[in-house]
Formats: C-alpha cells, sequence, structure tokens
C-alpha cells in the first residue's frame, strides 16, 4: 500500500509540477474565500448548537466546544494571507513529520 507522500507524489506526477501547484493553492483559496466572518459566525453557532446537544445526550468529545471555535478563529485569522506567504511560513517553520 502506497504511503500518503507517495499517492500525493503521484497526483504531481499525473498533472505536473505546475498544474499540481495551482492546484494546491485552489484549493486552499476555496477554504479561504469560506471563511468570511459570517460563515466564521455560522461554524461557532453551529459548534455551539451541536456542543449544547451532544451534553443534552451525555456525548463526550474529544475537543471542547470552545477549543473548535479557537480552530475556526485561527483559520480565519490566517485566511487573510496571501496563500504563497502561508506555504512558505509553513515550509520554513512548521514541522511536519510522519
Amino acid at each position: 500500500m502506497p504511503s500518503k507522500t507517495q499517492e500525493i507524489a503521484a497526483i504531481e506526477n499525473k498533472y505536473g509540477l505546475a498544474l499540481f501547484r495551482m492546484g494546491l493553492t485552489h484549493l486552499v483559496d476555496v477554504g479561504i474565500r469560506h471563511l468570511t466572518d459570517e460563515n466564521v459566525n455560522e461554524a461557532i453557532i453551529q459548534i455551539m448548537a451541536n456542543d449544547k446537544a451532544d451534553k443534552a445526550n451525555g456525548v463526550i468529545t474529544v475537543m471542547t466546544a470552545g477549543f473548535q471555535c479557537e480552530i475556526v478563529r485561527c483559520a480565519a485569522s490566517l485566511a487573510k494571507f496571501d496563500i504563497w506567504e502561508l506555504f512558505a511560513y509553513i515550509k520554513d517553520h512548521v514541522a511536519i513529520s510522519d
């Protein structure tokens, strides 16, 4: 079974480097465009509603609703940056391991 890295490399090989980079950019751009203030607020409202329902049903979640809301807020803050600035930051400052 191929590793995730091999699977991603196969996609890059299939489309070529230029199209692959454009695909990555599009993937991030779509996410960024959906992180409007309105969508962020809707997501937070939904998270809190789900948390209330979970608590009413005795469901225990791994992440608190507050933590999930902070993830959404963090993503919205990051969405204000240029995609390539984010990729460069990740490359240089975010440790990634298998």
